[in-house]
């Protein structure tokens, strides 16, 4: 008897170990997502995991609950504090109905139309045109866009395209009027950023579509040696510190405008990225407003992944949010309706 209560009196300290090691994780989470420096690059990949973290810390907390044994009371604590901060990964949404007079917002990373044919089908670039035909949004916005398939779209009536030396770029297609358009480019990188001002109404909107540095690794190619490590780990580092400075160009660009704003981007990051969190500080995420579940947007298969966004100002008011659930990239395309 004796023997056997040892044994479980062990397996409860390791257990705990881990519980401890868990909670040390999401508040690294918790820091990455509120405060910046360079310093933090190195860590700066954990908050992709922190679904995964989080997962474990209620399964802590059930185990624990069950045993009636008050460790039990760190993965409660964690659980609060994560919920008055309003840190989650999952959302109830509300059941609502699009309007026809909502205005209809789509962002979509194309993946170069499958120019290099990552999806083994040649029907890609007809099934992305059939797809937009269908939902024909009043404001379409493309990430990796290229320029080869200029035709897919010749349906709107107004576009602007931005394409960098290798025909690649954004894009931005609308049937509204455009008054005003231009672009801005990101030091040291093929991504940028492009806005075109619309008439709406009778009123201005400016509409961005903003791509973001990808941290570039690739995770089935990650191997279990030195070189492999270090290299993981530059990239990382410098996707951090470029995503950054790529904020702060695309935050200073936004307060300089006094139109309503409408952002639409490839964040290459997570909600619970600082460079998220900054720009949820100053304009309303759609899908939190109006999407449900994880709203994974990204073909990541270990865990649900949101990187693509539909940010608004204040004063424009959300209807809906979807996720569209088709696999013609690596990317969801997204779509928000809202009333201006």
């Amino acid at each position: 008897m004796i023997f056997f209560r040892d044994k479980s009196s062990f397996f409860r300290k390791i257990l705990f170990a881990i519980n401890i090691f868990n909670s040390f994780f999401i508040a690294i989470c918790f820091v990455l997502n509120n405060y910046y420096h360079p310093i933090f690059s190195v860590f700066s990949f954990f908050t992709f995991l922190y679904p995964l973290f989080f997962l474990i810390n209620i399964c802590f907390f059930i185990y624990w609950s069950l045993k009636i044994d008050f460790r039990f009371f760190l993965s409660f604590s964690i659980l609060i504090f994560l919920f008055y901060n309003s840190v989650s990964f999952f959302k109830i949404g509300e059941r609502t109905v699009e309007e026809k007079e909502d205005f209809h917002v789509m962002s979509f990373n194309s993946r170069l139309f499958n120019h290099y044919r990552w999806i083994d089908q040649d029907s890609i670039p007809s099934q992305i045109k059939k797809f937009i035909i269908n939902k024909m949004p009043d404001v379409l916005s493309i990430q990796e866009y290229h320029g080869a398939y200029k035709d897919i779209l010749s349906g709107y009536k107004n576009k602007y395209i931005y394409l960098s030396s290798n025909n690649v770029g954004q894009s931005i297609f609308t049937n509204n009027q455009i008054i005003n358009r231009g672009a801005i480019e990101f030091d040291n990188s093929n991504n940028s950023i492009i806005f075109i001002d619309i008439v709406e109404k009778n009123d201005t909107i400016r509409v961005y579509n903003a791509h973001f540095e990808s941290f570039k690794v690739d995770v089935k190619k990650i191997r279990a040696d030195v070189k492999s490590f270090k290299n993981v780990v530059g990239k990382i580092k410098s996707g951090y510190v470029d995503q950054k400075q790529q904020l702060d160009t695309l935050l200073s660009h936004v307060s300089r405008s006094s139109y309503k704003t409408i952002l639409t981007v490839d964040l290459n990051n997570t909600e619970h990225s600082f460079v998220y969190k900054e720009i949820a500080n100053k304009m309303d995420d759609i899908f939190k407003l109006k999407g449900k579940g994880f709203g994974s947007t990204y073909a990541f298969k270990f865990m649900p992944i949101r990187i693509d966004y539909i940010f608004v100002s204040p004063s424009i008011t959300a209807k809906n949010f979807t996720v569209h659930d088709k696999n013609i990239s690596d990317h969801k395309p997204i779509s928000a309706f809202i009333k201006i």
